[in-house]
């Protein structure tokens, strides 16, 4: 082969090798060129991090308390309801520490925000509020005057009516009939009631009367036909005179009665059923709640949320007279003066 072949042929091959190891760093460098966009671009599959969101606490939210006076009663349960609300504050009004006109401008200032209202004098000037819900609670005769409304509600001031027959049923299961003795409008107490006593099988006698004097004609015209004698705390028809005559004419008359007040013990009561602060309290506090978390200006859930709870005292001597036993479960519940 001639020289100049031989050099034409050496270029070919040269030219050949140059051009494939030029396609091989082209494709590398396109590869890295690749890689390196895909790691600036942010990721867009499901394993991508989002920031998270850190969730913000509601606001505190201030309850405010308005008592009747400064009664056990009353302060009790205030306390027990300052003690449980956890969701902020409370402001704390007493009314018989407050002239009218001072306590209305005081409240004026909490209007459109949840107001608990316990016992009557205190839901009857909470109830002048405009714009505000309100909670009521110790309070008996509560449709005397009115006090449910689309943005008034209560809690019942009796302690569950179905247990408080149920346990009278343990202690006598001979007991069949009971009277009881209140003025007007308490159809939805004596309905309750008369469905409560059923289920223990007690039949449930009612006489409904106007006055104190009224209260202990009824109470002679019952007796004949009831066993026993259920007080409910209504003082527009049951004075301390006239309790203390259904008291002493029953105990005459070997008739049992149940008190609605642990201080009607000695007087003849054979046991009192009493509500529990606690309990009171947890029912306004779950009420509250539900207020501060609804944006309307009615307040939700039933007119009335009944009690779960009750604390029971016994009278050993009414016991005694009345030749019953205190069934085992109770024997701790002695009424000791």
């Amino acid at each position: 082969m001639s020289w100049c072949r031989r050099t034409r042929k050496w270029f070919e091959v040269s030219q050949l090798v140059l051009r494939r190891r030029l396609r091989a760093v082209v494709a590398f460098l396109i590869v890295l060129a690749v890689a390196g966009c895909a790691a600036g671009r942010a990721p867009t599959t499901d394993a991508a991090v989002e920031p998270q969101q850190v969730p913000v606490p509601p606001p505190p939210r201030n309850l405010v308390i308005v008592q009747s006076d400064a009664s056990p009663a009353f302060s009790s349960v205030t306390r027990a309801i300052a003690h449980k609300w956890k969701d902020g504050g409370t402001t704390v009004y007493d009314l018989s520490g407050h002239a009218d006109a001072d306590l209305a401008r005081k409240l004026q200032q909490h209007e459109g925000g949840v107001v608990v209202a316990v016992g009557l004098s205190a839901a009857l000037a909470v109830r002048k509020l405009r714009n505000t819900r309100a909670i009521f609670c110790q309070v008996f005769n509560y449709e005397d005057h009115d006090l449910l409304t689309p943005w008034m509600k209560g809690v019942s001031a009796m302690p569950p009516i179905a247990q408080q027959f149920s346990v009278w049923k343990k202690f006598d299961p001979q007991l069949q009939r009971v009277g009881v003795i209140t003025g007007p409008r308490l159809e939805h107490v004596i309905a309750e009631a008369r469905q409560a006593a059923a289920a223990s099988d007690i039949e449930l006698h009612h006489a409904e009367v106007g006055s104190d004097l009224e209260a202990m004609y009824a109470f002679k015209k019952l007796s004949p036909t009831i066993q026993a004698l259920w007080l409910v705390p209504d003082n527009r028809v049951l004075s301390g005179k006239a309790i203390r005559e259904l008291l002493s004419n029953s105990r005459k008359l070997g008739k049992q009665v149940v008190v609605f007040s642990e201080q009607l013990l000695p007087l003849g009561g054979l046991m009192n059923f009493d509500s529990v602060a606690s309990d009171i309290a947890d029912q306004v506090i779950a009420r509250s709640a539900e207020a501060f978390a609804s944006d309307s200006t009615q307040l939700p859930g039933p007119p009335i949320v009944p009690l779960t709870r009750f604390d029971i005292k016994i009278n050993p001597m009414a016991v005694k007279q009345l030749g019953l036993s205190i069934p085992p479960e109770l024997r701790g519940k002695i009424y000791a003066r």
